[in-house]
């Protein structure tokens, strides 16, 4: 009867081990994907975009978590109805200067004085940018070392 009650024990041991792991790596899981503290450097990537050309007159930037993969939302506000390519390119050296580290790609539009989403296709395909990837023809999913090497290549 005895060996009985401590195999009972020593099997009540064994899960509460194994319920303890779980429960860690469930801690450490959402801890690896969590927030970075106040303004993460987001307040940076803002402002170099705004300053980077005249073309912009807001500049929208919020981070996102796509499953695992966290991205930078980017919403360029437009002074005129069209995007001019040099800003453009302006824009996306300034955020690659200043992405904070932690996110694997950005997400990116571009709003005319309208408030209309503008097409991002051509002007993303004459900027010479690799690795950009069409989410449709007003957004656009580009590898944050892409845009780093394109802000290193200026």
């Amino acid at each position: 009867m005895r060996s009985v009650s401590k195999v009972r024990g020593v099997l009540k041991n064994i899960r509460g081990l194994v319920i303890g792991g779980v429960m860690l790596s469930v801690v450490l899981t959402m801890s690896a994907c969590a927030r970075p503290g106040p303004g993460g450097g987001l307040e940076t990537v803002k402002q170099a975009v705004r300053e980077s050309s005249s073309a912009f007159d807001e500049v929208f930037v919020e981070e996102g978590l796509d499953g695992f993969s966290r991205y930078l939302f980017v919403e360029l506000g437009l002074t005129d109805e069209t995007l001019a390519a040099d800003a453009l390119e302006d824009a996306l050296r300034a955020i690659g200067e200043t992405v904070p580290d932690g996110y694997e790609s950005v997400r990116l539009i571009a709003r005319g004085s309208s408030g209309d989403m503008l097409d991002l296709e051509e002007p993303l395909e004459a900027s010479g940018l690799d690795g950009v990837f069409m989410i449709d023809p007003k957004m656009a999913s580009i590898p944050v070392e892409s845009l780093r090497v394109y802000a290193d290549q200026s």
